[in-house]
């Protein structure tokens, strides 16, 4: 009876393997589908972030001071809000938190005027010194400049042959260009300061009804609390680096000053405050402090021995504060991939010159904290703070 029944289902569905094969064939062809469509996307993604780039480099002059108007006031949010519950009106808050600003700006300006107008007026003037003692430098590279002149002019002769003759050409260059990145990034300064203040004073008199209005237009809620949980995020974030940072600063201002003033610097103020200045810029800023304190050394004492001493205790307090210090105050909440942040500065650098130098690790924190915020980029988020394969369990 069984064997009958059996035998009867058989003819009415068909053998088992002829049943599962379609079936497999479309779990296949569904898999190399799902496939495709991942493929797709990361092409699509690819293009977007390089179409994004283009657009930010075209227009860098217009971008750059709204988003240092932007991150000012994610960083800046805290203070206007605190001021809100005491009772005082935004617009009476951002003015005044302007007011603090500009005078502040100013008041180091015309401290520090005096003794940089000084050092500025001996550049023109010191060049020949400068280039007598380190005429022991200079030799050696006139040497290895000759030789490699003299090894191409060989080069040259030896595949010339008796019918060819150099054609001369000669190419001027203009006395001033905009070409570099580090002068066209940053565009005209009036403009740029007059755009991101005015920006940023808008923002802040305004509170939270720009953000509101952004969120109503939203389409369901999820979408809205995700919108301000990382709307919080990055301003947690930012507002915690740059108020480390400045602490950080300060100090390493108040310690190469003094440091100026042991080794018989003039002006150890201005050294003090430059330092803690440049510090803000990553990377590019101390190698510029060591390059000043070096040149003046180099100008005001006689033995060039001094001016390495100098250039090398600048040296040591910044890696002392970048090496060490940073990473261990800022701890795991700050804790960026080395070789991102580098990235970061030179991409940014490159398009945006001395602006995108300094708004590449806000701009990089920016990100870590959208991308906390954003399911499904683990990945993502472990190669951004340099923790891939570190949580793998060992076998």
């Amino acid at each position: 009876m069984v064997s009958h029944s059996h035998r009867f289902h058989t003819i009415l569905t068909g053998p088992r393997s002829e049943r599962s094969k379609p079936k497999a064939e479309s779990l296949l062809e569904l898999e190399r589908l799902s496939s495709r469509v991942k493929h797709a996307n990361i092409g699509i993604w690819i293009c977007a972030i390089l179409l994004s780039l283009y657009a930010l480099y075209v227009g860098r002059n217009l971008f750059m001071p709204i988003l240092v108007a932007v991150f000012a006031y994610l960083t800046l949010r805290p203070v206007i809000r605190g001021m809100g519950r005491m009772g005082i009106p935004s617009g009476i808050a951002a003015g005044s938190i302007m007011l603090v600003m500009g005078l502040s700006v100013g008041t180091i300006g015309y401290v520090l005027s005096g003794p940089a107008q000084e050092i500025l007026q001996q550049i023109p003037g010191s060049l020949p010194e400068v280039k007598d003692k380190l005429g022991f430098i200079f030799e050696h590279l006139e040497t290895v400049n000759q030789a490699t002149e003299d090894i191409s002019d060989t080069a040259d002769q030896e595949n010339l042959t008796a019918e060819e003759k150099p054609v001369p050409v000669e190419i001027k260059q203009p006395a001033w260009t905009t070409t570099s990145p580090l002068i066209a990034g940053t565009g005209n300064a009036v403009s740029f300061i007059s755009i991101a203040a005015v920006l940023l004073f808008f923002l802040m008199a305004g509170g939270d009804s720009v953000i509101l209005s952004v969120v109503s237009i939203l389409p369901s809620f999820s979408s809205k609390r995700r919108f301000m949980e990382v709307l919080v995020g990055v301003q947690d974030g930012l507002s915690s680096y740059l108020a480390w940072v400045t602490c950080i600063n300060a100090c390493l201002g108040v310690c190469i000053g003094t440091a100026m003033w042991a080794l018989g610097m003039p002006s150890p103020l201005l050294w003090g405050v430059a330092a803690m200045l440049l510090n803000f810029i990553p990377m590019v800023g101390a190698m510029l402090g060591i390059a000043a304190v070096f040149f003046v050394a180099l100008v005001n004492v006689d033995h060039v021995s001094y001016a390495f001493i100098v250039a090398g205790a600048y040296a040591a307090l910044t890696g002392l504060e970048g090496q060490f210090i940073t990473p261990m105050l800022l701890g795991k909440s700050m804790r960026l991939s080395s070789v991102l942040v580098f990235l970061s500065i030179v991409v940014w650098g490159w398009m945006w010159g001395i602006v995108g130098v300094f708004l590449a690790v806000p701009i990089l924190i920016a990100i870590v904290m959208v991308v906390e915020k954003l399911e499904a980029t683990s990945p993502v988020q472990e190669m951004i703070n340099g923790t891939v394969g570190k949580n793998v369990p060992a076998d």
